[in-house]
């Protein structure tokens, strides 16, 4: 183990924790990581066109399995464009390792070239953030990185100086990551309280979070023996199977009726493993229990009854044996109902039999979802593209779903396709992608076609920046410096090595998709969408109505004056 430079001993000291796949751009102060991943054959380098890209990418595989994803930039500006990408991250408690570089040791402090103070610069964003001075640090603080990424699940940064990362260090020693392996439960005399809550409530619902995932079987029997609807988070729909007997649908202006039925008229709701942030939809009035690994998101959205500490799986493991058995199915069978009478709506909405161009943007969601596998990976870019995954596209055997959850960043879709790609290229992995996301980081398709990972890019061609257009619209402004001009994105794919298909006519849009998710290697999907669908919540609040319809009289008055 001597003999190694910092970088070849960092690159020891994160494996075992670590996707074993590098995303980024080199340069300059990072060139020694280069040679140190040329010569370590257990990485492969994911070489990208913009570090952001990178960013999202480690972040998307860190989300999907619980492991470090790992990113690099040089120093300056390769460093910056990292950021937003870690930032997503971050927000999504994702265990992301950030490498980067920094101007050489003598010249800190004197306006270097390219000298930027990275340690404030990344403080905001991570939970571990040191810059690399010595060699003898190493590979110390590779493992305390790494270490704190995983056990905070958050973003770690480490800076290495171009003089310091290419130096020897003398003596390796033994370090080992330490990973937390054991699961939370609570103390069982807070279990017999909600127990004893939970038992004598005449009507329950569950909603599930993210803290859910892995844990769809215990929360089925749960919900089984309280006869008890199951709504989700936007971030918790991939736990439950969409045709599950207890399914009740989201929440808020991406949820469903059924949803909003089961929040609205229950006795207790059982937060599991969410910090959903939009307290404006969850009961007033309402007995709330919340179960959650983290001590510090109970009680942040609301009020509540009982709080406890425990990993979602495990408690319920403990709580259901506890519950009695309910007889009553009167409050399930009526969300149910509800949500089987949204869902006919949802179909209603996806038909394209008789329609004109341009396409409705639920018909092309409706589409990926009757095509796609049962294992595929969707991931949605931010603004309307969400709103379509969430009411049009089921989830069912293994399908999973990434968006830029909490930070909501625009351009995610396709970068974080390409991370979820590489982690199994025999798996389906579809982007559904707005015009607007897209072509913010179109470049990196090319990665795509470098390094052969069969994603689907489909573009949700509106010309607009829709979801901005709703929300100038409900605020009552009139729809103004949203125009996208686009190219023909099947073009640009093709232009980039990939293939690309473009559909204009509803008639061929199912047929279309289903060829496009056939075909081999990347593919850009350019479909052209009705820019005036509607994004409407599951019930409409009286001042959003208002917006709407001031706005439509102020562009009426702008277009007459014109």
């Amino acid at each position: 183990m001597s003999k190694q430079t910092v970088f070849h001993a960092l690159l020891d000291s994160i494996q075992p924790v670590s996707h074993n796949q590098v995303w980024g751009v080199m340069g300059d102060a990072i060139n020694p990581l280069a040679d140190a991943l040329r010569q370590d054959k257990r990485y492969k380098w994911m070489h990208v066109r913009h570090e952001e890209v990178a960013a999202f990418a480690a972040g998307a595989q860190a989300k999907l399995t619980g492991q470090l994803g790992i990113c690099a930039g040089t120093v300056g500006p390769g460093a910056i464009h990292l950021l937003n990408g870690l930032y997503d991250a971050k927000m999504d408690h994702a265990p992301v390792l950030a490498i980067t570089g920094q101007i050489p040791r003598s010249e800190i402090g004197s306006n270097y070239h390219q000298e930027v103070n990275l340690d404030r610069l990344f403080d905001d964003v991570c939970v571990y953030n040191q810059t690399v001075m010595i060699p003898e640090q190493m590979p110390r603080l590779g493992v305390l990185a790494a270490q704190a990424a995983m056990a905070e699940r958050g973003i770690a940064h480490l800076s290495i100086p171009t003089d310091v990362g290419p130096e020897k260090v003398k003596e390796a020693g033994t370090h080992n990551v330490f990973v937390a392996d054991n699961e939370l439960i609570p103390n069982n005399a807070h279990l017999q309280d909600i127990a004893e809550l939970l038992n004598g409530a005449k009507h329950v619902a569950l909603m599930i979070g993210w803290g859910a995932r892995g844990a769809t079987k215990e929360v089925c029997a749960f919900a089984s023996k309280l006869n008890a609807p199951i709504v989700h988070s936007l971030k918790g729909k991939s736990v439950l199977p969409q045709d599950h007997p207890h399914w009740a649908g989201g929440l808020g202006l991406l949820g469903t009726t059924g949803g909003v039925h089961a929040v609205d008229h229950c006795d207790v709701l059982v937060l599991l493993g969410t910090d959903y942030p939009y307290r404006q939809f969850l009961p007033h009035g309402t007995k709330i229990i919340q179960i959650d690994i983290a001590a510090s998101r109970i009680g942040r959205r609301c009020d509540v009854e009982y709080g406890v500490m425990g990993h979602v799986r495990s408690t319920l493991e403990a709580l259901t044996p506890m519950i009695s058995q309910k007889t009553d199915a009167s409050f399930l069978e009526k969300t149910q109902s509800i949500a089987k009478d949204w869902e006919a709506k949802m179909v209603k909405k996806g038909k394209t039999e008789g329609k004109k161009p341009p396409i409705r943007p639920q018909a092309v969601a409706r589409a990926l979802c009757k095509h796609s596998t049962d294992s595929a990976v969707f991931t949605a870019d931010t603004g309307e593209p969400p709103v379509w995954m969430a009411r049009h596209i089921h989830m069912k055997g293994e399908r999973d779903f990434l968006m830029s959850f909490n930070h909501a960043s625009m351009a995610n879709a396709m970068p974080q396709a390409l991370g979820a790609q590489a982690l199994d290229t025999s798996r389906q992995v579809v982007g559904l992608c707005g015009d607007g996301g897209f072509t913010m980081l179109m470049g990196d398709f090319i990665t795509a076609v470098t390094y052969d990972l069969p994603i689907k890019c489909v573009v949700f061609n509106n010309s607009k920046l829709g979801l901005v257009k709703m929300e100038m619209e409900s605020m009552g402004y009139a729809d103004w410096g949203i125009d996208l001009k686009n190219p023909n994105f099947a073009e640009c794919g093709k232009a980039m090595g990939g293939q690309g298909i473009r559909i204009e006519d509803p008639s061929e849009l199912d047929a279309g998709i289903k060829r496009a998710l056939e075909m081999d290697g990347p593919v850009v999907v350019d479909v052209v969408t009705d820019a005036n669908e509607l994004t409407m919540p599951p019930s409409i609040m009286p001042a959003r109505a208002y917006g709407f319809a001031l706005s439509k009289v102020k562009e009426l008055a702008v277009e007459s004056s014109v």
